[in-house]
């Protein structure tokens, strides 16, 4: 379970990321965490991983307190960042090997996963690649196996499909769904909603580092997430803007 309480982040330029945050995930709940550009939501999940450090508030996930424990913690979450990196030098192997070494899973277990992993996200052909001529969905693909392979409890995944095909979405929906029923957590932050439909069982949303609606949500209701976030997430000012520009555009 996933305990965030009273969450404020400011950062040195005095912007206020989080504004006293508080939500709870329940374990086999897949959440959709959503808002614009700048609501708060990197900062809350790179927060969660351990990347950052918060000014007050409390998290407990597991039932472990993570600024007490962030080690313990970090052992038990799968995490893609939204800008994220591999080494272009390693293959695909040598990446996935290095962290399956970080979590002390034996070498008799991991090479079967990493090779199953790459199998599913088809990519068999490339284990033993230099990622350097992999395109960028490629590299996402095998972040996403990265944030998998050792069997977390927490899966925390922020924009984890940019640059993937469809093919590999289909993938995805299909693991989440597994992976849920076995009980794990998962937060995903995004903003292609499209998929977020087909596997969002709560949603929450941030405007401007506070939460506006956090509640259940089942896709056999008819509502789509993007009709919610229309409710809570003014998009008037930049269609203004946009229209304005458009006009100068075609006038000149």
């Amino acid at each position: 379970m996933i305990k965030v309480k009273e969450l404020v982040k400011i950062y040195p330029n005095n912007a206020t990321a989080l504004d006293g945050v508080s939500f709870e995930i329940e374990p086999g709940e897949v959440c959709g965490y959503l808002g614009a550009n700048g609501a708060g939501k990197s900062t809350t999940i790179k927060i969660l991983a351990g990347m950052l450090t918060a000014n007050s508030g409390d998290v407990e996930i597991n039932e472990i307190n993570l600024f007490k424990y962030p080690d313990r913690v970090k052992r038990i979450i799968g995490y893609v960042p939204e800008s994220g990196a591999v080494f272009p030098s390693l293959t695909p192997y040598d990446f996935l090997e290095f962290v399956c070494k970080i979590y002390n899973i034996d070498k008799s277990t991991y090479r079967k996963k990493i090779l199953d992993f790459m199998e599913i996200f088809d990519l068999k052909n490339e284990v033993f690649m230099p990622m350097s001529g992999f395109s960028k969905g490629m590299k996402q693909k095998v972040l996403i196996i990265s944030s998998l392979i050792h069997n977390p409890d927490i899966i925390l995944w922020d924009e984890p499909l940019s640059g993937v095909d469809f093919n590999t979405n289909l993938v995805i929906r299909d693991l989440v769904k597994e992976l849920s029923s076995k009980g794990k957590i998962i937060l995903y932050s995004t903003h292609v909603l499209d998929m977020l439909d087909k596997i969002c069982n709560k949603i929450i949303i941030l405007n401007s580092g506070k939460i506006v609606y956090d509640s259940h949500f089942q896709q056999t209701d008819g509502i789509q997430i993007e009709n919610i976030l229309k409710q809570y997430v003014d998009s008037s000012a930049s269609k203004e803007k946009a229209a304005e520009i458009y006009k100068n555009i075609i006038s000149s």
